[in-house]
């Protein structure tokens, strides 16, 4: 699979599981087997996106640090040609994930339309906000990488979410664009520290390749709890 392939594979099944948690709160319908299904599919391609991230960041570097980076690059176009052969899904397994995704559509297609009412989509979208919100009172109290994490996938599913009614209503949502101006930052703090993971991993966080990186990261925390 390509770059974009897996990104936007990856972005699809996340889009998924918000929209399954909004139906889920606003219509009182359980849904949480249907969210694991897209979880686990979205899972056979961490290992490929993780890679690419880590590539792209890299790449991202001043032409500088070329020379520090291009062992690790080295590295990575290695791993990615390993992980691209042996993340190929058999017949076997395009038959479970076609099964896995069969079984998503077979419980939206269940669900009963007349339960999902504006004062219960607000309720949702309600629920998702505090979430955010609690997690990012967390993070400012005590920074920490994981919490950086938390509050990033809870501004992503809120995005997502908002995202959803914004097109049904056909109204603009004031909200989205604070919440994609914090999810970049986010995401970008997060792409950061997978590179410096994996660096550490593969013996390549060091010199200034590893200042860099650190560097980085702190520009990312700045701008998220600005």
């Amino acid at each position: 699979m390509e770059e974009t392939e897996v990104h936007e594979a990856r972005k699809t099944l996340k889009n998924i599981r918000a929209g399954l948690r909004l139906l889920s709160d606003a219509g009182g319908v359980d849904l949480r087997q249907a969210s694991l299904l897209c979880r686990d599919v979205g899972r056979l391609l961490s290992g490929l996106r993780d890679t690419d991230v880590c590539l792209a960041t890299l790449q991202s570097f001043p032409e500088s640090l070329a020379a520090a980076a291009e062992p690790l690059m080295a590295k990575l176009r290695a791993r990615r040609a390993e992980l691209h052969e042996s993340a190929a899904p058999d017949a076997e397994a395009r038959k479970e994930i076609r099964a896995d995704l069969d079984g998503v559509e077979k419980a939206l297609r269940e669900l009963d339309p007349a339960g999902f009412t504006d004062a219960g989509l607000r309720r949702a979208m309600d629920s998702s906000r505090e979430t955010g919100e609690k997690r990012y009172r967390k993070l400012i109290e005590a920074p920490a990488p994981e919490r950086f994490h938390d509050v990033r996938k809870a501004a992503k599913r809120e995005l997502y979410q908002r995202r959803y009614l914004e097109e049904a209503r056909r109204g603009a949502d004031s909200r989205i664009p604070l919440l994609e101006e914090l999810s970049e930052h986010l995401g970008r703090h997060q792409d950061l520290w997978v590179l410096r993971e994996v660096a550490a991993e593969l013996g390549e966080l060091r010199g200034d390749l590893a200042d860099a990186i650190d560097k980085a990261i702190g520009q990312e925390q700045e701008e998220s709890l600005g």
